[in-house]
């Protein structure tokens, strides 16, 4: 991590004022910071901008802006001598109102895919499962070589971009489903133990409580599962992928009798009266369920492919397609309210099946996956925002079985316990 000097000062009312430190920071061992001979700092509200050429000590950047208790965000952009745009950033949403706090931005080139600050993992480790938080990401389980199981918990700061270690899980396992609930509980069911046999464990984990979180057991589920996705339909409320289907609601594990299983592919989004859906694509084709009810939405086949909502909560499948080996280069928008299923055809350049799929207000991440034949595809699309163009295809040497966007606009992907970040071009 870098200090370049950077504040930004919050004067309130009555007086009161607040100091927003500001850091860089990019990938470990790049030269990029070193590179930057021009920077460019703004707030987004109130909107104002400063810049500064690199003097003998770094930069020296100060913003004084109102503390008026808008949510704002940073945006950096640094140029090289020649003027060049060679990396940019920008923090999370925040109140600009009279607090003091440390913030840092990751920098890297527009439009690139680079090792965040800090691995998950010291040693290659698979199955780990994942979940969206508020403010960035939490990471659970896994196996480490030769066979190890692994309790470890870690969360994700976007707005300071590290990695915290919470408190280990009272059993080691693998490829379990994380729900994320209200009031900092996140609900973790299931997962392969030590010998690989799929467990009904349910516990919560509650995040607020210091120094690194406490656990409360909820006794076993009503079923065994591992290698699936539990996908919100409500406060604190989840359905657990796979087959029997089972409904999390709290404490309680039921199984749901009134549909046979659902594919992992499954996202959750609000429609315009409030009322949250959640969109399964498998090979039944597009089904929602809302209102405690499943509805069938298409029945065209939609194997192996991933889902991601969208900041206007529509729901987009992508990747896969009517079998394993008939893949697919259009992407589907559901609309969670209505149920209309519609197609963007070409969207993709290369069809692929099992990507990950993140979904940012200004860009559609489809990284890794597998060819029909089962060989690996070392890159992620991008696909920009409002009209689904193919923005670009960037070099990305993992499969990417996890894609979690992030609040500051970037994609947080993580593959063998290694953590990586899309960076996209400045607003």
């Amino acid at each position: 991590m870098r200090a370049l000097a950077l504040v930004a000062a919050l004067a309130g009312c009555g007086g009161a004022a607040g100091v927003i430190d500001l850091d860089l920071t990019a990938a470990p061992g790049s030269p990029l910071l070193d590179q930057i001979q021009h920077l460019r700092l703004a707030i987004t509200l109130p909107p104002q901008v400063v810049e500064a050429d690199r003097g003998p000590d770094g930069f020296d950047l100060a913003l004084d802006v109102d503390a008026s208790g808008v949510t704002g965000a940073l945006i950096v952009e640094g140029f090289d001598a020649g003027g060049a745009l060679i990396a940019c950033g920008q923090s999370p949403p925040f109140p600009v109102a009279a607090l003091n706090a440390h913030i840092v931005v990751y920098l890297a080139p527009p439009m690139s895919i680079a090792a965040a600050p800090q691995p998950l993992a010291a040693a290659a480790r698979s199955g780990v499962s994942a979940g969206v938080l508020e403010f960035g990401a939490i990471f659970a389980g896994g196996v480490e070589p030769p066979a190890t199981p692994s309790d470890a918990i870690a969360v994700y700061n976007a707005y300071d971009h590290t990695l915290g270690a919470g408190l280990a899980m009272p059993e080691a396992r693998s490829e379990l489903q994380i729900g994320v609930g209200i009031a900092g509980a996140v609900f973790l069911y299931g997962g392969f133990d030590a010998a690989h046999a799929a467990t009904a464990t349910y516990e919560r984990f509650d995040t607020t409580i210091a120094p690194a979180g406490a656990y409360t057991d909820l006794g076993d589920g009503v079923a065994a599962r591992a290698g699936e996705r539990a996908v919100t339909v409500g406060a604190n409320h989840f359905l657990i992928t796979g087959s029997p289907v089972l409904e999390l609601q709290l404490n309680v594990v039921s199984q749901r009798t009134d549909i046979a299983a659902l594919p992992r592919a499954g996202a959750s989004a609000f429609s315009n009266d409030g009322t949250i859906s959640a969109i399964f694509a498998g090979p039944d084709g597009v089904t929602r369920f809302r209102d405690g009810s499943f509805t069938a939405l298409s029945p065209t086949p939609r194997v192996a492919a991933d889902t991601a909502t969208l900041a206007d909560n529509r729901v987009v499948i992508a990747g896969g397609g009517a079998t394993e080996a008939d893949l697919a280069t259009d992407i589907l928008i559901v609309d969670a309210g209505t149920g209309v299923v519609s197609s963007i055809p070409g969207a993709l350049v290369t069809p692929r099946r099992n990507p990950a799929v993140a979904a940012t207000p200004r860009h559609i991440v489809v990284a890794g996956g597998v060819d029909a034949a089962g060989a690996p595809i070392l890159d992620a699309e991008i696909i920009a925002l409002p009209a689904f163009t193919h923005a670009a295809t960037i070099p990305y040497p993992n499969t990417a079985p996890i894609a979690v966007a992030l609040p500051n606009d970037q994609v947080l992907l993580e593959d063998a316990g290694a953590l990586q970040l899309f960076t996209p071009p400045p607003p």
